[in-house]
């Protein structure tokens, strides 16, 4: 990635809008009903190229059926989607059923893949912001290393004929992306063959707080914290399974969601080998750094995005009650099992920040590691660096108050 991006404190869902966008959504205006997302018509939508083997005809499994009715009837209550957003709303949505029809398809015709044994997973486990990316980079340098590039996570089952083109179908979407938003990419770079986020597979299973963070969805997020995490889990653990089963490789997988955070009791449960790495950040730099990816987020696909609003909706939150949790749960796991980093160690000094961490979870750091991560390093020293500007006044908040909502944890981990 040769560009340099920059995105400036976030004050209007309109301050970034470029030409494409301004002419979308005035489209848009006349036509206000088109392309609300319906559940029915989403996954008849799906259905028409989603069967993979002969007879069989793919069917969303009940929960994930009962996770799009939650998340359509919130978008379609609480949300203002522009154009662009309803576009995207039905686009991606269609896209995901599709996929999850896909596995569902998969696994009835071949069950045996389900027998896959992945590598150990070891989990980063922190807030958004708390250098959690930069880790998971770092990480996925170690040829032992086996992470999900974003084309994998986008698309996890390959086409059962002809060329497969996932890659190039996700560097045409990261292009419209750039188009509409020119400078999104300063809060999380992303490229087609990078390691990335978990958070796909889960949107394949319709459970993920990612949907709050687009479009604002806060019915769909009280339904979601009522249920049972282990059926997000269980579903995710098939697709992480077909992944490999495709593409078989690494020692150890790493897995990098921040949502992972409110779900640790699910993951012990069904990953019982895994290991974990906790980042840390001073809240007063991490919650308003997400205030700016919601605000900015939202801003893709709705008006209505008020930068007070956002600063209230997370320091009242989720995000600070999960990170609490999380350090409950943390308390109870092997201390041979998990390790902390903090993101201010991560930056400065990454190669020993990383080799404490290989020490702390005994899995080795070798010459070839050490190597690969230099290389890395010294690459990412002649890049572009990206500027992203945000600040609690911008959301109505104070360092203090931020600093003060989470000061156990402040203390705890001296930040």
């Amino acid at each position: 990635m040769s560009k340099t991006y920059h995105l400036q404190q976030f004050t209007t869902a309109t301050q970034t809008r470029n030409r494409t966008m301004r002419a979308l959504n005035l489209v848009g205006k006349l036509a206000p009903a088109y392309m609300r997302p319906d559940a029915n018509n989403l996954w008849r939508a799906a259905q028409k190229n989603s069967s993979l083997a002969g007879d069989i005809a793919p069917e969303p499994s009940k929960e994930a059926a009962s996770a799009l009715d939650h998340l359509v009837d919130s978008i379609g209550n609480s949300t203002s989607l522009n154009f662009v957003g309803r576009i995207s709303a039905f686009d991606d949505s269609k896209r995901m059923a599709r996929n999850h029809l896909r596995i569902q398809a998969l696994i009835q015709s071949q069950p045996s893949i389900l027998e896959t044994v992945i590598p150990e997973p070891i989990f980063i486990i922190g807030m958004p912001r708390t250098g959690t990316t930069w880790l998971h980079t770092l990480l996925a340098q170690d040829p032992r290393h086996r992470t999900i590039p974003y084309w994998e996570s986008y698309e996890p089952i390959p086409p059962s004929t002809g060329l497969d083109n996932r890659i190039e179908r996700l560097v045409k979407m990261l292009k419209q992306l750039d188009q509409i938003a020119p400078n999104y990419q300063a809060i999380h770079p992303m490229t087609a063959e990078s390691a990335e986020e978990c958070v796909a597979l889960f949107m394949n299973e319709f459970r993920t707080i990612q949907f709050d963070i687009q479009y604002r969805v806060p019915e769909y997020v009280l339904w979601l914290k009522s249920q049972d995490a282990t059926v997000a889990y269980r579903g995710y653990l098939r697709q992480l399974k077909i992944i490999q089963h495709f593409r078989s490789s690494g020692e150890r997988f790493i897995l990098k969601d921040p949502a992972h955070a409110f779900n640790l009791r699910a993951i012990v449960e069904i990953f019982p080998n895994a290991k974990f790495i906790f980042t840390h950040r001073d809240p007063a730099q991490s919650l308003s750094s997400i205030c700016s990816l919601y605000a900015n987020t939202r801003s893709l696909f709705s008006d209505a995005v008020d930068a007070q609003s956002v600063g209230k909706e997370i320091i009242n939150g989720y995000w600070p009650e999960g990170l609490e949790d999380a350090m409950r749960v943390r308390q109870s796991l092997p201390k041979n099992c998990y390790t902390d980093v903090r993101q201010t160690d991560l930056r400065t000094n990454p190669l020993h920040a990383v080799r404490r961490i290989y020490e702390d979870l005994n899995i080795g750091f070798d010459e070839t590691a050490q190597s690969a991560i230099n290389v890395f390093l010294n690459a990412s020293a002649h890049s572009p660096h990206h500027r992203h500007e945000h600040s609690p006044e911008g959301f109505g908040l104070t360092a203090g108050v931020m600093r003060e909502r989470l000061q156990g944890y402040v203390e705890d981990f001296d930040l």
